[in-house]
């Protein structure tokens, strides 16, 4: 709402402006700009790989923890009480250390959110600086992102979002990909596990 009331009155202020001079508006809509751009496809290619390669090494780490209960439950017959508790400490210790890789890894504000942002930065910055040059260039008093859902109706002759992506699309080639195997996305969403989306990295 705060949000809505900024823009109407960024508007409204713009509008008594066109009065003594020209206003030229237009809008962007950033969400379809990476959904259709060539890097993004890489970033989440490369995204992707960093959680396949995080939850194989929690995978095995799992494994341990369950080989060291299978060995404990064989052993412990003949163990006497003392060894049987330095064995516990030790797969309490092997489970705590799970507890802090995913923690480490999958955990708000973690490795995993790091990694993304890393690779999202140098894109967000490329995409802004392409709508900052278009609106210096062409004499544009604002541009807007549609994709954040306010803009009630704006005309279609004032959409700049295919100008933009063709400009950021220029100088590369869409990457080649596989299907991201089904263990790497959230079942109720399109994004990858733990991650938010490209559209919502480029708002941040």
């Amino acid at each position: 709402m705060k949000k809505i009331s900024l823009i109407l009155i960024i508007m409204l202020g713009l509008v008594s402006f066109g009065y003594a001079q020209a206003v030229k508006l237009g809008y962007v809509d950033t969400d379809r700009v990476l959904a259709q751009s060539n890097e993004a496809a890489e970033i989440s290619r490369l995204f992707n790989l960093d959680i396949q390669n995080w939850r194989t090494q929690l995978r095995q780490m799992d494994e341990e923890v369950r080989q060291m209960e299978r060995n404990f439950e064989i052993e412990s017959l003949t163990r006497n009480e003392a060894a049987k508790r330095e064995a516990q400490a030790r797969i309490d210790e092997k489970k705590a250390a799970v507890g802090r890789f995913i923690e480490e890894y999958f955990g708000e504000g973690g490795r995993q959110e790091q990694r993304y942002r890393e690779l999202l930065e140098p894109l967000t910055l490329k995409v802004q600086n392409i709508i900052n040059r278009i609106a210096q260039d062409e004499n544009y008093s604002m541009i807007f992102d549609t994709s954040y859902g306010v803009i009630l109706y704006a005309m279609p002759s004032i959409d700049l979002t295919e100008q933009v992506l063709l400009e950021l699309n220029r100088d590369t080639v869409a990457p080649v990909t596989d299907e991201i195997p089904a263990e790497t996305r959230d079942p109720n969403t399109s994004a990858p596990l733990g991650g938010a989306s490209l559209e919502e990295g480029l708002k941040q």
